[in-house]
């Protein structure tokens, strides 16, 4: 870990464990720090949640669809790490879809044997941007194009890539993108971000509220805790928690 990152965090610590600081002021760090990690992607600040890990990330996407019995997503499990696996093995289990497992062609993932596992129940491709065991650069650009004339969304792990490759969601097309902080971000465990494409990101229904995932009716204080007077919060801040 750089030292300026060391220093960084050892300095919040001290502030928040002192005599801590004023909501205006941490409002402004999590706002500042959001648009950070919306420009690294070229993504609205309101595409980015924050989360622990990409682990968590997934976990929100895999929760939060709307899933019907028989649907089934397309996955390459020998490539990929565990926080791209575990998440939509937990979904077979609580909702009856289908993981469908591809085969790795020399090392990658191949876009045609991708291409030939989907048929009209396919609601969900996931894979890494760069793979977690042999590290092969995947052609994300070339399954979002694909998917997208299927309807179908692209999910990406990119805890191996952002920090040292280039990347703009835009151009990679997806619909997600799962980010760990302590790779090529060079920084601490225990955090990352989800990007989720605004109009996706609102089809999907968060499987854990808190203060900053819903929105509240205007007017009313954040202790008017009625059911009838609050919305998800809009796009992925609705993965947001609170304290």
């Amino acid at each position: 870990m750089p030292v300026q990152v060391r220093d960084a965090i050892t300095a919040y610590l001290d502030r928040r464990t002192g005599l801590g600081w004023s909501k205006e002021e941490s409002f402004d760090l999590v706002a500042s720090t959001r648009v950070t990690f919306a420009d690294m992607v070229n993504a609205h600040p309101d595409e980015i949640s924050f989360v622990k890990n990409v682990s968590e990330g997934l976990n929100h996407i895999a929760g939060g669809m709307s899933w019907q019995a028989g649907d089934n997503i397309i996955l390459c499990p020998e490539l990929e790490h565990p926080a791209n696996v575990y998440p939509w093995y937990n979904a077979v289990r609580r909702y009856g879809i289908e993981v469908r497992k591809v085969a790795a062609k020399n090392g990658s993932v191949d876009l045609d044997t991708l291409m030939e596992a989907m048929d009209s129940r396919t609601r969900l491709v996931s894979v890494s941007t760069v793979t977690f065991s042999p590290g092969f650069v995947t052609d994300v650009p070339g399954l979002s194009a694909a998917c997208a004339e299927r309807g179908v969304r692209v999910v990406v792990d990119a805890a191996q890539s952002v920090g040292i490759l280039h990347t703009d969601v835009e151009q990679l097309g997806v619909d997600a993108l799962g980010v760990a902080t302590q790779k090529g971000l060079l920084s601490c465990y225990g955090m990352g971000f989800l990007y989720c494409r605004r109009n996706f990101a609102e089809e999907l229904k968060p499987t854990a509220l808190a203060r900053f995932s819903v929105t509240l009716d205007e007017g009313a204080h954040e202790t008017a805790l009625t059911e009838e007077n609050f919305t998800y919060a809009p796009a992925a801040l609705r993965f947001d928690g609170g304290n």
